[in-house]
């Protein structure tokens, strides 16, 4: 099964810094594929470097076509390998897809070159709510390419308690009158940033709040709901059992709940579709954005500004939408005349309008806080 969010915690060192000597690991996907060695310049080409099943293929040899640029796409799994290539220059590398949580650090280390905004045509097309991202303000070391959001997805089909209404809040996670009524039906992802995001939202703590006192009512938070969980699950675990049931309810990522809600669809029937639900919880959750970069050693630099306005382009944004099950961060009317409007209408695509998202703002004091709340917490 593919999935497209699996971020994997681990604040310290491990496989990215036995990669490169240096730096930190920090949240990410899966996987494992190889970058190019070479760092020679490539002329016509253009060396591109993305998560897998995250592009209408089609789109290359157009582009080829239309600039006489040969294109040479390769594809990782986790963001980790995404990091590894910007830490050591780009690793031949022209244009590198990096998650925003190493953002700020790859901008801090001068690993990415800024953006010229002159040089995109299209960049206008980027909804304004893409700009106020706390990690790089104003876009001016990247672009993004995709998002998502994280929420929770819940089986109603399944479940087999009585709870009188619909979920609707991060708080209902943590309500101890419904986890008695699920207890060992329900999951949060193993990813820790998110139970602990959850519980922030839950307790109404500003997202930017780490203070001593923030950080022990989270840690006493997540203690109180640790005994009604199944635990802290990993994408590939939470997704075929929501699907089948053997969840009720999951904390998930938006395009993995699309995932399971098709499975469960195909098993329990179009029927029952609105009995499986993915909800953006009250009172806010966040987006993630996954990112466009120039890398500092780039030797296609001109290559790589065609090809971002290029996929800039509402046309070829909205392909990349259909191919991916994500969105795109264009502004929305302008992709509406490419999509369907169930997939515009969709909220594991789309979030509603009505919807508070936030820029989760990757500080160290931020990554501080959570390896001690994962430590006081899990132990």
């Amino acid at each position: 099964m593919v999935t497209r969010r699996k971020l994997l915690v681990a604040i310290g060192a491990a496989a990215v810094l036995a990669a490169v000597g240096g730096g930190f690991m920090l949240f990410r996907r899966g996987g494992g594929a190889a970058a190019p060695t070479q760092t020679t310049a490539r002329g016509g080409e253009l060396a591109v470097y993305n998560y897998s099943y995250y592009i209408d293929k089609e789109l290359l040899p157009e582009f080829e076509k239309e600039h006489g640029i040969k294109v040479i796409y390769q594809e990782f799994e986790s963001g980790e390998e995404a990091y590894a290539a910007l830490l050591r220059g780009g690793g031949g590398y022209d244009l590198v897809v990096v998650p925003d949580t190493y953002i700020r650090d790859v901008i801090k280390r001068g690993l990415v070159k800024r953006i010229d905004h002159n040089k995109l045509s299209n960049i206008g097309n980027v909804d304004p709510a893409f700009f106020d991202n706390p990690n790089d303000p104003g876009l001016q070391y990247s672009v993004p390419y995709a998002f998502g959001t994280t929420g929770f997805a819940v089986n109603y089909y399944a479940m087999k308690a009585d709870l009188g209404r619909r979920l609707d809040g991060w708080i209902d996670l943590f309500d101890l009158g419904i986890l008695e009524k699920i207890r060992g039906e329900v999951a949060m992802l193993e990813e820790f940033t998110e139970p602990i995001m959850a519980a922030k939202y839950a307790l109404d703590i500003d997202s930017d709040d780490w203070s001593e006192t923030a950080v022990n009512r989270v840690i006493e938070l997540l203690k109180r709901q640790k005994d009604y969980i199944r635990g802290y699950l990993g994408i590939s675990q939470i997704v075929p059992a929501i699907a089948a049931g053997e969840l009720w309810v999951s904390q998930i990522w938006s395009g993995d709940a699309a995932t399971a809600r098709d499975e469960f669809v195909k098993n329990a029937g179009e029927q029952h579709a609105d009995k499986f639900e993915y909800v953006l919880p009250k009172p806010m959750t966040h987006r993630w954005v996954d990112l466009m970069v120039i890398p500092r050693d780039a030797k296609n630099v001109e290559a790589a500004y065609l090809f971002v306005d290029f996929l800039l382009r509402p046309e070829n944004s909205a392909r990349v939408v259909k191919a991916s099950n994500y969105p795109t961060p264009l502004k929305r009317q302008l992709l509406e005349r490419y999509l369907d409007p169930g997939i515009l209408q969709d909220p594991t695509v789309f979030p509603p309008p009505e919807a508070k998202l936030i820029h989760l703002n990757y500080t160290d004091e931020m990554l501080k806080a959570v390896e001690r709340i994962s430590y006081a917490v899990k132990g």
